[in-house]
């Protein structure tokens, strides 16, 4: 069952939204502009979803098993991608300083091994994400670590992204 984000009140949420607050660092306006839901729409499931084809072409290329897909993770992400937006921060601690495996805990996603997080902002495709991950040592780490199992990637498409989240984890 999908939960709405704990930080803040669903309907603070929707009236930031209604009023197009966004991020604190004066970006211009992406050629994205989606307010956030309670879930992806059916375009950031799909840039989602790239994602982890390109992910596991790039874990096959080296090697690993793929990763398989974990929905309750994904929310996480999204929600994450969410939070940052509305609340101008751009970090893997939120101010509260909950990480991602906490988030995830919170969320109920069941794991053996919270294995890492990966962020982006502004990168405007799937392509251009997983390249700039797999250009950053400690991203590609994340990324091809053998630990990894399942991951669940956010994307929100809204004011000052697209923002993208990758949780990743184990699960025997």
């Amino acid at each position: 069952m999908r939960r709405p984000l704990r930080i803040l009140p669903a309907f603070f949420l929707a009236a930031l939204a209604a009023c197009g607050v966004g991020g604190i660092d004066g970006s211009s306006e992406s050629k994205f502009d989606t307010p956030p839901g309670e879930s992806m729409t059916a375009q950031e499931l799909a840039m989602a979803l790239e994602v982890l084809d390109r992910v596991n072409h790039e874990r096959a290329v080296h090697g690993l098993e793929p990763v398989a897909w974990d929905s309750e993770a994904a929310d996480a992400a999204y929600d994450h991608c969410v939070d940052m937006r509305l609340r101008g921060y751009y970090a893997h601690v939120s101010p509260e300083m909950r990480g991602g495996c906490e988030r995830m805990r919170d969320g109920g996603v069941h794991m053996d091994l919270c294995v890492g997080e990966n962020l982006a902002r502004h990168n405007e495709s799937p392509a251009s994400v997983v390249a700039a991950w797999m250009g950053s040592p400690s991203h590609r780490e994340i990324m091809l670590s053998p630990y990894a199992t399942h991951v669940g990637i956010g994307v929100h498409t809204g004011r000052g992204g697209p923002w993208w989240a990758q949780e990743f984890l184990a699960r025997r």
